[in-house]
């Protein structure tokens, strides 16, 4: 070994040494086509990822990632022309609801359900209400809609897989946001940042029990944003990235929450907002979205599978 190459070893050293937060990240297959705004729903650990056409000449996008085999498997496309719609899994199906037409913007109050074995998309009973941006979840054998922009946005409401009827609950969301970060943690579901209904950001952190119909509020996020990624890695909660309009800033945040609040982890390797995610229980999964915000979005969009492991 000549004294450069001894040099260049060294240095390579030194630089891992001093960033080992990057040793933390990784990078999974991409995906077959770039998306500026993704979303996605776990069922028998198996992804099922989704974006909207949001303009045109820009198609839709379904795909199914195999968590455990790092592969991707593309699916029947919905049968509309949607973009800002919520995706939820469950009961062996997947749920489509809400969102925007593509090219009127005008909000939706469908509901959709994919039957993986046939792959076949029906249209299940209209919503009491038009939605977009909103959450959606399966629990108990009912889809969940909390949330989102448009009507009545702080109502929660289900539909009874069993009896094909839709039931509003009696607590509201104490903040209604559209766009925020959600993932299971035990029994309850998590909403994290999102905006208000007067557009702004927040930094609220919420918890819904679909058992009980409750809600309690967690420790703030350290900034206000939405559009970030939440899920569950070793017990703790994960939030990453997100876009923040003070200073309209799409960020690479990363933060853990703990008892005494949140704390500050290994950035992510680009910022990024709007993406589909995951949180396995072992690792954060993030997939796709934008690394620009408002108006450039659309042009900045990632193909990128960027995985967390503590």
């Amino acid at each position: 070994m000549n004294r450069f190459t001894r040099i260049a070893l060294l240095q390579a050293v030194m630089i891992f040494s001093l960033s080992p937060a990057l040793a933390e990240w990784r990078p999974a297959t991409a995906l077959p086509t770039s998306v500026p705004k993704a979303v996605a729903a776990e069922m028998e650990n198996r992804l099922y990822v989704m974006s909207g056409t949001v303009g045109a000449g820009l198609r839709q996008f379904f795909e199914l990632y195999d968590i455990a085999n790092d592969g991707w498997r593309p699916l029947t496309p919905l049968p509309a022309s949607l973009s800002h719609f919520s995706l939820a899994a469950g009961a062996g199906r997947v749920f489509v609801s809400g969102g925007r037409d593509a090219e009127t913007a005008a909000l939706s109050d469908k509901l959709w359900m994919y039957a993986p074995e046939n792959a076949l998309w029906l249209e299940l009973a209209t919503m009491p209400f038009k939605r977009s941006g909103h959450t959606s979840f399966v629990s108990q054998n009912q889809v969940f809609i909390i949330g989102g922009e448009g009507e009545q946005v702080g109502r929660v409401d289900s539909y009874d897989l069993d009896t094909g009827k839709w039931e509003q609950w009696p607590s509201d969301m104490p903040i209604a946001v559209a766009n925020s970060a959600v993932a299971k943690f035990g029994e309850e579901y998590i909403f994290a940042g999102g905006t208000n209904a007067q557009g702004q950001d927040v930094a609220a952190v919420q918890a819904f029990n679909p058992q009980e119909g409750t809600w309690r509020r967690l420790k703030d996020l350290p900034r206000a944003s939405s559009g970030g990624a939440l899920g569950e890695v070793s017990g703790h909660l994960h939030y990453a990235g997100g876009y923040s309009q003070i200073g309209r800033q799409v960020l690479n945040m990363h933060v853990m929450l703990e008892a005494t609040g949140w704390k500050k982890l290994s950035n992510l390797p680009e910022a990024r907002h709007q993406m589909a995610y995951y949180g396995t229980g072992n690792e954060l999964i993030i997939i796709g979205g934008a690394m620009g915000g408002g108006f450039y979005s659309l042009f900045t969009a990632s193909d990128r599978v960027t995985i967390f492991r503590p």
